[in-house]
């Protein structure tokens, strides 16, 4: 997830790590057990057009392969604020600094649906609220909530397994004239959170059994 372009100043909603700075370009990548787990029970559709616009070093793109090939995939070498083709879904985790921006030309481009991974706390906010939660022909559908914070932007591990963070996230997920109010579910992710022993494990230290040694 990399910022496309954008001069402007965000919050730092992403902030992971010890220094409370954003890092360069917002670039933040997706653990693969984040999307697999999200793809695992929201429907979609992979005889159709997937389209990933911020995708980074490529993490969620890797999981939607396990589905499909029906992907369009860019980064900052096309700016999606300025994209006039159709694809029928977005699954992206945008720049939370123009994370607005990105879901208002979603709408637009999106023929079904989208769903970008944010921080829960997207949802307040009367600006927000009058641009985006308010359009009922493209409203808001369903928050996928984490159980436990994961922490974006750190080097993935090709098992998934992800440190805590200090943010929550969740999918939000918006749908092309769904008649209904949002509705709130959870994913539980506390199997994909590292354990201090697959920490060791994964500092080349070994771990013994005490019973094993006397």
């Amino acid at each position: 997830m990399t910022n496309l372009m954008s001069n402007k100043k965000g919050k730092n909603f992403s902030t992971n790590n010890s220094t409370g700075k954003r890092r360069k370009s917002d670039f933040y990548e997706t653990p693969y057990s984040i999307t697999r787990k999200f793809l695992n029970i929201e429907e979609f559709d992979y005889d159709l057009t997937i389209c990933e616009p911020a995708c980074g070093a490529g993490a969620i793109v890797k999981v939607l392969k396990e589905n499909t090939d029906n992907i369009v995939a860019y980064d900052i070498e096309k700016n999606f604020l300025t994209e006039t083709e159709q694809y029928d879904y977005i699954i992206t985790n945008p720049p939370f600094s123009i994370a607005q921006e990105f879901i208002l030309k979603s709408k637009q481009v999106a023929r079904k649906k989208f769903a970008f991974l944010l921080p829960l706390s997207y949802l307040h906010g009367k600006k927000r609220y009058d641009e985006i939660y308010c359009d009922r022909e493209y409203p808001l559908k369903k928050i996928y909530v984490y159980t436990r914070y994961p922490m974006l932007g750190e080097s993935l591990r090709e098992d998934g397994k992800y440190n805590t963070g200090m943010m929550v996230y969740a999918w939000f997920v918006f749908e092309k004239n769904y008649g209904g109010s949002p509705v709130i579910d959870w994913i539980d992710n506390n199997e994909d959170v590292l354990s201090k022993k697959d920490k060791q494990i994964g500092e080349g230290k070994l771990i013994f059994d005490e019973e094993s040694n006397e």
